[in-house]
């Protein structure tokens, strides 16, 4: 079986086959409307007493997502349009209120899986794991869970409500196999935050999936070997003694300096969500923010988050951080960031629309509100912001004269800010990447956005399985792209990160560090093993290495021969 990794690392153990049945409930007729719809009432009561005690019992360490997952689901118990479904249902039809939950939640799930946005398509499992915790409760079923797992298993699954995934014995469970799911989808977000190789993907999984089978996965590769033979198995056992010592190895780079074997210095920043994201970061050696997600704040509500709102979260990061950069992403929205409170009309081809810098240049007095929240949290620590989706100069030079209008009108007012506007941007298009050159002259530093610049290069929507061996990256195509963007930074005496998903890949990480990459930007649990790589790589023998891979002609070339040189 193969499908896609989305969560790095192996795991042997049985197969635990997790086919779930229909939550679909069987329609009565009730006597009492009232009486039945303060049932549900108190069953509503119950359900969001249960969500509330799912976020308690999760360690401190995970990621915030992981958490707004189950904050979105409480939204959800509030949602008018779904408890007026459910409230006529049983009042006017007589429906009991099992049933009227059931029949509520598939329109939702039909108005989500129509949606031509990934983030709210993603939605339907929040639904899904809604109903079947609300129907549970009304019928005092035992609902399917993953607490309960007492021998080592690999779940298999066509998909994990997220309440399954935060309910999973760590301890137990090595390893998660799902037939649908995307890498950013609710369950792979949790298992990443629990460091739990995924695959995803994987076709007709509960056709072949046999339970209490032994298998072998490689969240990396997307591998399944079902039966493995001793041979395998051996490989595994070399594999896995191998990843204990590292995990133990690994506490000693939570605080040590981030430099190579011949004296080239990087950092390792984080890759954030929330300000409760700072704790884990600081943990673990993070040292900085290389990408602040502020998106996150804008669907957290349903009003926009107003300058004052954004300006206690940026200086509360700022002050937490202690002079360690933070450097926050303006407004990303569009794509698969879907916001109502902006308005933005559906569109045929999002992520070739109407998103991001093109939005907020159109709108200036909600942009004008971020830079101001940004500029003022500058009086309490080391802040810059950067720029998304940038395909022309005029956007770069718009946004800084924009940023001067605000930074004069904060003086103006006697508002403490920060003295020096530091603006930079991510480069992911095309048209960013061929003219970086120019756009250097124009920015204090890049952020390569790996994701977007592979998919867009490629032509290759990143959430479209059939052409995920176009979104590698290990195409020498664009390394060459980072390598020449690397090169006009630095012609033009501006820092270039990394903040994308491959700053993060072992054995790419020195190829990095030879193109001459000043710091990456990585997920809170990859900061000790990057930092491991880059103190264990000489520079000088990562330039070698790079000038052959630069001659190489496909993904698969480069990633065998770089597995070969840095095993």
């Amino acid at each position: 079986m193969i499908g896609i990794g989305v969560v790095p690392g192996m795991a042997k153990a049985k197969t635990y086959l997790l086919d779930e049945d229909a939550f679909l409930d069987e329609k009565k007729i009730v006597d009492d409307p009232e009486t039945e719809y303060q049932r549900f009432l108190a069953a509503k009561e119950v359900c969001a007493a249960q969500l509330e005690e799912i976020m308690k019992a999760m360690p401190e360490t995970m990621a915030a997502d992981s958490r707004e997952i189950f904050d979105y689901q409480l939204l959800l118990l509030e949602d008018t349009g779904f408890l007026g479904m459910i409230r006529t249902a049983v009042e006017n039809d007589h429906t009991n209120c099992e049933y009227a939950v059931t029949i509520a939640a598939q329109k939702y799930i039909t108005l989500f899986e129509n949606m031509d946005n990934d983030y709210l398509k993603q939605r339907t499992i929040d639904m899904v794991d809604i109903s079947r915790r609300l129907n549970a409760i009304l019928t005092g079923r035992e609902q399917k869970t993953l607490s309960g797992i007492m021998e080592d298993s690999i779940v298999a699954a066509e998909d994990l409500t997220p309440s399954q995934t935060a309910g999973i014995n760590r301890d137990r469970v090595k390893g998660i196999l799902l037939e649908r799911g995307g890498s950013s989808s609710h369950s792979v977000i949790i298992a990443r935050a629990m460091d739990i190789p995924c695959i995803v993907g994987i076709t007709r999984l509960l056709d072949q999936a046999v339970h209490g089978e032994t298998v072998i996965m490689n969240g990396t590769t997307g591998e399944v070997t079902p039966n493995p033979t001793p041979e395998q198995i051996r490989e595994y056992e070399v594999y896995a003694a191998k990843a204990e010592l590292e995990k133990q190895q690994l506490d000693q780079y939570r605080k040590c300096k981030t430099e190579t074997l011949d004296g080239a210095k990087l950092q390792v920043y984080a890759n954030i969500t929330s300000e409760t994201d700072v704790t884990a970061l600081l943990e673990n050696g993070g040292e900085g923010v290389g990408l602040f997600r502020t998106e996150f704040l804008y669907m957290a509500g349903e009003t926009l988050p107003s300058e004052e709102l954004q300006y206690k979260v940026y200086s509360s990061i700022a002050k937490k951080l202690e002079g360690k950069p933070l450097i926050i992403r303006t407004l990303d929205a569009g794509g698969d960031k879907n916001i109502a409170s902006l308005g933005i009309e559906k569109e045929e081809n999002p992520f070739l629309g109407y998103r991001a810098i093109r939005y907020c240049l159109d709108h200036p007095e909600l942009f004008k509100m971020q830079i101001a929240a940004v500029l003022r949290a500058g009086a309490w620590g080391n802040t810059a912001f950067m720029l998304p989706m940038i395909a022309t100069i005029d956007e770069v030079r718009r946004t800084r004269a924009m940023a001067e209008e605000v930074q004069a009108e904060l003086a103006s007012k006697g508002i403490p800010h920060t003295a020096t506007i530091r603006m930079g941007m991510m480069v992911e298009t095309p048209a960013a990447a061929f003219d970086a050159e120019r756009f250097a002259r124009e920015v204090d530093f890049f952020s390569i956005g790996t994701n977007d610049l592979t998919q867009y290069l490629f032509a290759a929507d990143r959430m479209n399985q059939r052409v995920t061996g176009l979104n590698s990256y290990f195409q020498p195509t664009l390394l060459r792209a980072i390598k020449h963007i690397c090169q006009c930074g630095k012609q033009n005496g501006i820092e270039v990160d990394i903040c994308g998903q491959a700053g993060e890949i072992p054995s790419l990480v020195p190829i990095w560090v030879a193109i001459g990459i000043d710091n990456l930007s990585v997920s809170i649990p990859s900061i000790p093993r990057v930092r491991k790589i880059i103190r264990e790589t000489r520079k000088s023998d990562a330039e070698a290495v790079l000038e052959k891979v630069l001659e190489l002609d496909t993904a698969q070339e480069v990633e065998r021969f770089l597995g070969q040189q840095f095993r």
